[in-house]
């Protein structure tokens, strides 16, 4: 069984800049859950928050090709975050257009002096954001192993034992713990080239 995160040799920003469909479905689907978080912590309500992610996606489509990655400035997930940040005020601003209910100058006032949620990228909040984006990444390449490998991946690059303690454990020669890590990593690296920070 292929997940759509089958090997390829561009990265999956330029592939997506290419027009290449398979590659844009791979970053709604790695990039999707955390856009979806960033609306909903920015007040949006599922119908508000579904319309504003296509409005982003929608953006991104529109400037991937003036995107480059400059470590200095950020990284994708900064560009993206700066993007549903835009999103959302504006879906904000379209909202103040209309008429205000009477009674209700109190709690606009209110709302307007709120912080907005997206403002500040703290150091937390980036390392949170970068874990989501590894994890979702590791849950749509998985399909693609046995659990026999997916188990030695998962015991050495994220419990931290040796392959010989794997190897022991399922009964395998540490050369397969070995390889099983090496090609999992190999894959994720990528899935996830250019798209987070080193």
């Amino acid at each position: 069984m292929n997940s759509p995160f089958s090997n390829t040799s561009a990265s999956l920003l330029q592939q997506a800049r290419d027009q290449d469909q398979r590659a844009w479905r791979q970053l709604v689907e790695l990039y999707g859950p955390l856009v979806q978080r960033w609306c909903k912590q920015s007040g949006l309500h599922d119908d508000d928050t579904a319309d504003v992610f296509q409005e982003t996606f929608r953006a991104v489509a529109r400037g991937l090709d003036d995107y480059t990655p400059q470590k200095s400035v950020g990284s994708f997930r900064s560009w993206l975050r700066s993007i549903v940040r835009s999103k959302v005020a504006d879906h904000f601003r379209r909202r103040r257009k209309q008429p205000v209910g009477r009674g209700g100058t109190d709690a606009q006032l209110y709302m307007d002096n709120i912080a907005d949620p997206l403002e500040d990228d703290d150091p937390q909040e980036a390392e949170d954001d970068h874990k989501q984006i590894v994890q979702r990444a590791m849950e749509l390449i998985r399909p693609d192993y046995s659990e026999r490998n997916w188990q030695s991946f998962w015991q050495v690059a994220v419990e931290g034992e040796t392959a010989v303690e794997v190897a022991e454990r399922l009964e395998i020669d540490p050369q397969v713990v070995r390889q099983a890590n090496y090609r999992i990593r190999r894959r994720l690296r990528m899935v996830l080239q250019d798209l987070i920070d080193d």
